[in-house]
């Protein structure tokens, strides 16, 4: 999926997702997630045998 998104596009959440784990804000912001066990992201691979 992210493979062909152009880089003008991701550019900008790529350098903040650096900056925020170079500070290691993620703590700050995402500490109801680092309380969690598990959690569903919506992501599912399907896998057929034709």
């Amino acid at each position: 999926m992210l493979a062909q998104t152009g880089e003008d596009v991701l550019a900008p959440g790529l350098a903040t997702l650096a900056d925020v784990l170079a500070t290691r804000r993620r703590h700050d912001c995402r500490a109801d997630l680092l309380a969690l066990d598990t959690t569903d992201v919506g992501y599912r691979l399907l896998v057929a045998d034709v």
